[in-house]
C-alpha cells in the first residue's frame, strides 16, 4: 500500500537534530489512500494512562466504520507529565487492533533533540518538562545538578539512562500529514507556503498561524483550550491533559463531518461545527 510520499532527507537532517531554522521546510506527507477513519490526537504529553483510555475508546469507535483505523498523534507525545518513556514505549509496540500508528513532530520533541545534541546550550528544555521527562527515564538528577554537571559527563549519563531506540523515534517524527482535505500538524501551517515545503517552525511553533493552504483546514495541538474548538479554517483539540485531565480526539472520514471525543465528557464522538 503507498501509504505516504517521499520524505525528504533534509527535513530528516533537520528535525533529527533538533534545529529549526527560519528557512528550514518540510514536505507535508499524504495519507494515500484515505479509505478509513483517522483518528488524530491532541497533545498527551507523558500521560500514558489517558492515551490508552482515549485509544481504547477509537478503537471501540471505529468498529462501526469500514476500512483500516488510523490513529495520529498530533505531537508534544512528553514532557510535563510523568510517563514519557513509557508512552514511548507504548508507541514503539505494535498498534492495538491492527490499528495504523503515525506521529507527527511537536515543539516538545524538537526541544529534546535539541537537548541531547547540546545540552549546555539548549538547558532551557529542562524548565518545560523536560525535567519530568528525564525522571520517567530514572534520571533523577535535580535541575539544578543537570545544569552544573559538564557537558562530556552530561552528554554520557543521557546516554546511558535513554534508549537509543527512543531517540531514533524522536527523530522520526513526521512534520505534517494531509488527510483528505485536512492539514494535521503539530502547531500551525503557513497558507501562503506550498505543501512541499512548509517552514518547520509554522509546523512545530506556529509561527505563521493557524491557516492551511487554500482548500485545507488545519488540525492541531499546542494551544490548550479547555474544549476542542473549530473555527473557520482550523481545528484545535488539545486540551491540557497533563494539567486536567482531558485528553481529546478528533474522528476524520472521508464523507462526514468531523467528530470529537474528550475524556471527562460523556465519552461519545460528537459531531464537531465550526462558528458560523
Amino acid at each position: 500500500m503507498n501509504l505516504l510520499r517521499r520524505f525528504v532527507q533534509k527535513v530528516v537532517a533537520a528535525v533529527g537534530g533538533g534545529q529549526q531554522a527560519r528557512g528550514e521546510t518540510a514536505e507535508i506527507l499524504v495519507l494515500d489512500p484515505f479509505d478509513g477513519p483517522v483518528y488524530a490526537v491532541g497533545d498527551v504529553h507523558g500521560c500514558l494512562a489517558l492515551y490508552r483510555e482515549i485509544e481504547a475508546r477509537i478503537l471501540e469507535d471505529a468498529a462501526a466504520f469500514a476500512g483500516p483505523v488510523t490513529i495520529v498523534l498530533l505531537g508534544d507525545i512528553i514532557d510535563r507529565g510523568p510517563q514519557s518513556a513509557d508512552i514511548i514505549d507504548h508507541l514503539l509496540a505494535p498498534p492495538p487492533g491492527g490499528a495504523r500508528l503515525l506521529c507527527l513532530m511537536g515543539n516538545h520533541e524538537a526541544m529534546m533533540l535539541s537537548y541531547l545534541a547540546a545540552p549546555g546550550t539548549h538547558a532551557g528544555w529542562l524548565h518545560l518538562g523536560g525535567h519530568e521527562t528525564l525522571l520517567s527515564y530514572g534520571l533523577d538528577a535535580g535541575i539544578d545538578t543537570l545544569e552544573r554537571m559538564g557537558e562530556r559527563k552530561l552528554t554520557q549519563v543521557l546516554a546511558a539512562h535513554l534508549p537509543e531506540q527512543h531517540v531514533r523515534f524522536l527523530r522520526r517524527l513526521l512534520p505534517g500529514l494531509q488527510v483528505g482535505s485536512y492539514l494535521l500538524a503539530h502547531a500551525g501551517a503557513d497558507a501562503a507556503a506550498p505543501l512541499a515545503a512548509q517552514p518547520l517552525r509554522a509546523l512545530l511553533w506556529g509561527e505563521a498561524g493557524l491557516a492551511a493552504p487554500a482548500g485545507l483546514t488545519l488540525v492541531h495541538g499546542h494551544y490548550v483550550t479547555s474544549r476542542p474548538e473549530a473555527r473557520a479554517r482550523s481545528i484545535g483539540i488539545d486540551t491540557g491533559a497533563y494539567a486536567t485531565g482531558r485528553l481529546s480526539a478528533l474522528r476524520l472520514l472521508p464523507d462526514k463531518a468531523p467528530a470529537v471525543l474528550t475524556l471527562k465528557d460523556d465519552g461519545q464522538f460528537r459531531v464537531l461545527t465550526a462558528p458560523a
